[in-house]
């Protein structure tokens, strides 16, 4: 069997594919089917790029996806049957949820999490019926701006804080939260908390003050003055 050697990462940023911690003690070790392995982490990977406010895959276009699953048949309806089983393992250890919208179409996959577990109840209940899951990314695609700021300056990007930040684009403008987060590692305040901090008090007082907030008080009187020093650690 051929190997194809991976030449390295780049200097080019990328997107980092958060996990939860539970999957490497909980599912992955007890894992012995290549093919199980390879959904379960596909569709963390598939989920870290979904826009929408629930994440779901369906095996149609994970099948579509010959990029990953090429290794299975040629066309889309050779490697579905053998995409479905890989999936269904998923299910079967508890890690997804499935589900059929009708007897001939797709099977829809859901991460088995409260949200999840609440999306197919609403499926099985008739009250939301699924679309066909966006395509994947291309690798080149770039991550928007404020993702990539936060994993080069404060940390990796885990779901809950990911939903933070597509909510913040939703309030404020995309400079703001560029500004702000500048600001937070100035001051060495690397906490998402006290970027929004900033810009909740932009909304409520104005910025035309910003000389202020980009000259901040000695350290000794930091802890009186700052406005945001409850957010320090």
């Amino acid at each position: 069997m051929s190997t194809t050697r991976f030449t390295g990462f780049s200097h080019e940023p990328v997107r980092w594919v958060p996990l939860p911690a539970p999957l490497f003690r909980a599912v992955i070790p007890h894992i012995e089917d290549v093919e199980e392995l390879r959904a379960v982490l596909y569709v963390f990977w598939r989920f870290a790029f979904s826009e929408a406010s629930v994440h779901y895959l369906s095996d149609v276009d994970a099948a579509e996806d010959a990029a990953y699953w090429g290794h299975l048949g040629e066309t889309p309806d050779q490697r579905r049957p053998r995409v479905r089983a890989a999936l269904d393992a998923a299910v079967q250890r508890g890690v997804l949820l499935a589900v059929d919208a009708s007897d001939a179409g797709p099977r829809f996959y859901f991460l088995n999490s409260p949200k999840g577990r609440a999306a197919v109840e609403a499926v099985r209940a008739g009250r939301w019926h699924p679309q066909r899951s966006p395509s994947p990314p291309p690798e080149a695609l770039a991550v928007p701006n404020i993702f990539r700021l936060y994993e080069e300056n404060f940390g990796p990007l885990t779901p809950l804080l990911a939903e933070r930040l597509r909510e913040a684009l939703q309030q404020y403008p995309e400079s703001w939260i560029v500004e702000a987060m500048s600001l937070a590692v100035e001051r060495n305040a690397r906490h998402w908390r006290y970027v929004e901090a900033i810009l909740e008090r932009w909304t409520t007082e104005g910025r035309d003050d910003r000389r202020a907030e980009r000259h901040p008080a000695p350290p000794e009187a930091k802890y009186k003055r700052d406005p945001y020093a409850r957010f320090y650690e």
